[in-house]
């Protein structure tokens, strides 16, 4: 049976990820001997299921979130450090003061066009290399509702759908406030606005059955 689940290591959409990832943060480590990570919208949580795969000994994360109390993992990965802040805006960040910028499935939920912008821009901005990841909005599979077409259709038929039913991550929402919470959650991106954002990427294709199940934009640039 195919494992989708976000905290397995059996998960291989993610595994891949990690594995690319991790090829990123090797490159570092051979050429200073230390990989210093920002994760915009992260949580110490995903470094924990992943920590078998990377080389923890010789990197450090610094997990920048609107809600950093909200992360339920505690504090005892001394290398990994939750911070409050806005991925949209990183002022308090200087230039090029991370070899990597990371980010697993967080852009589609900052909201307008506008803060996507300003999340790819700062991407960009504060790391020397990036790798941002995103679902696409071409695969039928809305990931967070767990719904097949509900990200295709027309806001009014969405919200009433999530009226009606829970759907994935959402429960039933119980008013027009709640139900448009849920729709606005989340607004996935395609390929061709991905390429916009982040114009000096490669971008990595999931493949599920032939369609694109997400993009991740990376832009590596090792140190010579």
């Amino acid at each position: 049976m195919l494992d989708v689940s976000p905290v397995s290591t059996q998960n291989s959409f993610r595994k891949k990820r990690v594995q690319s990832l991790a090829r990123i943060i090797d490159d570092y480590i051979a050429a200073k001997g230390h990989c210093r990570i920002i994760d915009l919208g992260g949580t110490r949580g995903f470094w924990d299921v992943w920590k078998s795969e990377l080389d923890f000994a010789n990197l450090s994360v610094d997990c920048v979130n609107l809600f950093p109390d909200s992360d339920p993992k505690t504090s005892d990965m001394p290398n990994v450090r939750m911070t409050q802040g806005n991925a949209c805006d990183l002022a308090g960040v200087a230039d090029g003061a991370y070899d990597l910028a990371f980010s697993n499935s967080v852009i589609e939920h900052v909201g307008s066009w506008s803060n996507k912008k300003a999340f790819a821009r700062e991407a960009g901005r504060v790391a020397r290399s990036y790798a941002i990841q995103t679902p696409s909005f071409s695969f039928p599979v809305e990931p967070h509702a767990r719904s097949l077409f509900l990200h295709w259709l027309p806001d009014p038929l969405r919200y009433r759908i999530h009226l009606a039913r829970t759907t994935g991550f959402y429960p039933k929402a119980a008013n027009l406030d709640e139900a448009m919470a849920s729709l606005e959650d989340a607004r996935m991106l395609d390929l061709r606005q991905m390429r916009y954002l982040f114009p000096d990427a490669v971008m990595e294709k999931e493949k599920f059955f032939g369609l694109t199940k997400s993009f991740t934009a990376v832009r590596h640039m090792p140190l010579r």
